[in-house]
Order: structure tokens, then sequence, then C-alpha cells
């Protein structure tokens, strides 16, 4: 989800500073049901983790709470010995697998998958009659494109395009799932709220950590994923060329939700 005026309520402005700094600790589970909808090129990978080595009962397509402990130790006895970390194997749960496990244990689901697994799965906004709301990373849309087009293939934005066909036709190319994962049909079956992008391992986690569970054991410090190779910033045309970053920012306000 790009950064836009659209209709996004912030999920902290219901926070209170006593939500902030005093943990879940209760064992309990909170009211309502959390789901994440992890757009790609969002930091959506670390927060999954970061959140399931955390706190209890997360259930997420970049991994579970139940065994994210051991999955980060893992990880860092990798970077002790200098090897790259990917998300894969206990960091990765498939979402067939999600699906055959159910999420009625679950008070907090991440999920990578396209918007309609929210509509298909919990359909009237509510599981088993609890009442779920969803949070979106919302990332300033330009940033995030380029940030897609170094993932993978490694697109590059044709900022020397002869037409604008030729040039939206580049940035499309970027697209990493950018029009499947979140659409604003959402907001018609739950409450939608969105985190800044920039601050959702510090704000964001300490919002959650005055409502989901504190983990009794937390593997620390949390070792990131690798998903996208360097980004170099010098590289990518449009910061130098006023004309095409506004056609660009127009086309991406219009065209991406």
């Amino acid at each position: 989800v790009t950064q836009t005026s659209k209709k996004y309520s912030s999920a902290q402005q219901n926070t209170s500073e006593a939500n902030i700094s005093l943990p879940n600790q209760s064992g309990s589970h909170p009211p309502i049901l959390y789901g994440h909808v992890h757009l790609a090129k969002t930091g959506g990978t670390s927060l999954n983790g970061i959140m399931a080595n955390r706190f209890e009962r997360v259930c997420g397509h970049k991994g579970y709470s139940y065994d994210a402990f051991q999955d980060n130790e893992q990880a860092r006895r990798k970077e002790k010995e200098g090897k790259e970390i990917h998300a894969e194997g206990r960091s990765v749960v498939l979402q067939q697998t999600m699906k055959e496990i159910g999420f009625e244990e679950c008070d907090y689901i991440s999920q990578e998958d396209n918007w309609q697994f929210w509509t298909n799965t919990f359909g009237n906004g509510t599981f088993h009659g609890l009442k779920m709301e969803l949070h979106v990373p919302c990332r300033d849309r330009l940033d995030h494109l380029m940030s897609q087009c170094n993932h993978g293939r490694r697109q590059n934005i044709t900022c020397d395009a002869k037409t604008d066909e030729e040039l939206f036709k580049s940035v499309k190319e970027c697209f990493v799932y950018l029009l499947g994962r979140y659409d604003h049909a959402l907001l018609k079956h739950f409450d939608v709220r969105c985190f800044d992008f920039k601050k959702q391992f510090n704000e964001y986690t300490a919002y959650m950590s005055g409502i989901l569970q504190t983990r009794r054991f937390q593997s620390t410090p949390y070792v990131k994923r690798d998903t996208n190779r360097p980004r170099n910033k010098s590289n990518e045309c449009i910061w130098e060329n006023r004309v095409v970053l506004e056609k660009i920012d127009k086309y991406l306000l219009e065209t991406v939700p």
C-alpha cells in the first residue's frame, strides 16, 4: 500500500502511553483478532519474525511463535559462521499448511497471500464471532517502488522512455504482487488501520506489546532474513529526473490502492 492521503487511520492513534509501556503478561487473549497484511518489500518478513519471537500466538507465513526461538537461534549460529541468512526452513510456513492448521489458536496472523485470503477466511470481519482488525504497512510510494525494482530480477525504470506508455510499462515490471495483496474492498469487511513503515520495529511493536502476550523466552537479537540484495539508490535514475519522478508518482497514486 503506497502512502497516500486516502482513508486509513493510524494503528497508533488509539494507543495510550500505558499500553505502550506495560506489556501484556496476563496470558489472556485480546478481545480482537489482529491481521498483518504483508505487502512485498515493506519489511514484513522481519516484522513477522520479530513478532513471533516476541509474542505468543503469532501465526505467520514467515514464522509462528511456537518455534520462533529455535529458528532465530539457528539464524544466529549461521550469522556467526558468516553464512547468508534467508527466509527458509522453519522461517517459512506454507500457506496451505497454515490453512490446514487453522487460526483458532492465533491472536495475530501475518499473511502475504492475495487480499481475498482475508475475505475468504474471515468473510464478515469476524472469526468465531471475534472481531478482526487488519493492519497495513504504509510506505512512501516512490521508495516502495524502487525497493520492488531491486527485488528478484532487479528491473530498472526507463527514465529515457520516448513515451509515457513505455515509462509506465517499466514501472509495472517492477511490481511485486503490488496489486494483489491489498484492495480497498477490505474496508467493507474489516476495520483496516495503517502503520508507518519507518516505525514498525519500534513504535508499532511497542503498541502491540500492550495487546499481545509477551513470550517467556526470546532469542535476541533477532537476525534479519535477507530477501533483497543491497540497494544502491545512486543507480536509481528517477531521483535525478523531476519530470519522470512526478509522472510516476501520479501514476502510482492513480493505479495502486
